[in-house]
């Protein structure tokens, strides 16, 4: 059995543990992007994807991170207050007794196999101000980058403000920027919804509607109930399959499926000399 199989089987476990879990405690959630792609497309994995993306509106989402002890044992929820090995500002549920290395640019992210879980959010009833918000949350986004990772850059000028962002200390702290370009919705009704951390592009309300379920390889998960409006606007013509130099996953560079990811050395790590397991 190869790695990309090995690794959606785990994937797909995991995302019967969180969709059981959001049942018993009554959260809504959707699946989003590639992953509701590949529910419609595929009625599973889209074949080169190596991830599993869901959305949880941020009133469930918040009651979702105060229950972290109901998942089964070897199972969390991983938040950016978790520490320095956390680099991202949602929540991603980590299988603690796995190793996952990611590379980012030069910095590499360790953590345990894991799928995504962020908050959706509202943002108004005007588009066009949506869409305004939006590029300052882009904005904040690319400052976190700066701060976080390493390298990459092609231009002087930002060689220097990239360097220059790096000597700030690293803080949870800079995950709230993003957040708080649309924390004045909090609570209210909007007629459009963002998803800060993901794509960040506001949104019908009304496309996510009352979560729906859809096959999803030998199961099911909860999806946007009018699918069409939401693929069109997040990928135009989506039954359309890229082009073959598009089709692409994460910078995976080591899966270990029987330790810990807290035990992980990377002192002496190549990621260059090892496979995934």
């Amino acid at each position: 059995m190869n790695d990309a199989v090995l690794l959606k089987q785990k994937l797909l476990e995991m995302a019967k543990v969180f969709h059981k879990f959001c049942q018993e405690n009554d959260i809504k959630y959707y699946m989003l992007g590639g992953t509701m792609l590949g529910a419609i497309r595929h009625k599973g994995f889209i074949p080169w994807d190596d991830d599993i993306d869901f959305g949880v509106p941020r009133k469930d989402y918040d009651r979702m991170l105060t229950l972290r002890d109901k998942l089964p044992d070897g199972y969390t929820f991983n938040v950016p207050s978790d520490g320095k090995h956390f680099k991202y500002g949602f929540c991603k549920m980590y299988d603690e007794n796995t190793t996952y290395v990611e590379s980012g640019q030069d910095t590499l992210f360790v953590g345990g196999v894991f799928i995504d879980v962020f908050p959706l959010d509202e943002i108004g009833d005007d588009l066009q101000k949506a869409n305004k918000l939006s590029k300052k949350i882009h904005t904040k986004k690319r400052i976190i980058s700066g701060i976080y990772q390493k390298g990459g850059r092609t231009t002087f000028l930002k060689t220097v403000v990239a360097r220059c962002l790096q000597i700030l200390p690293e803080s949870p702290k800079w995950f709230d920027m993003p957040y708080n370009v649309i924390k004045k919705f909090k609570g209210k009704s909007s007629l459009y919804w963002i998803n800060v951390y993901g794509a960040a592009q506001p949104l019908p309300a009304k496309c996510f509607g009352e979560p729906k379920l859809y096959d999803f390889e030998d199961t099911q998960f909860y999806g946007v109930e009018d699918y069409d409006t939401y693929l069109k606007l997040s990928f135009g013509d989506y039954m359309q399959l890229p082009p073959e130099e598009e089709r692409k996953g994460h910078s995976i560079c080591y899966v270990d499926y029987n330790n810990p990811y807290k035990k992980f050395d990377k002192t002496n790590f190549n990621k260059d000399s090892l496979k995934k397991e």
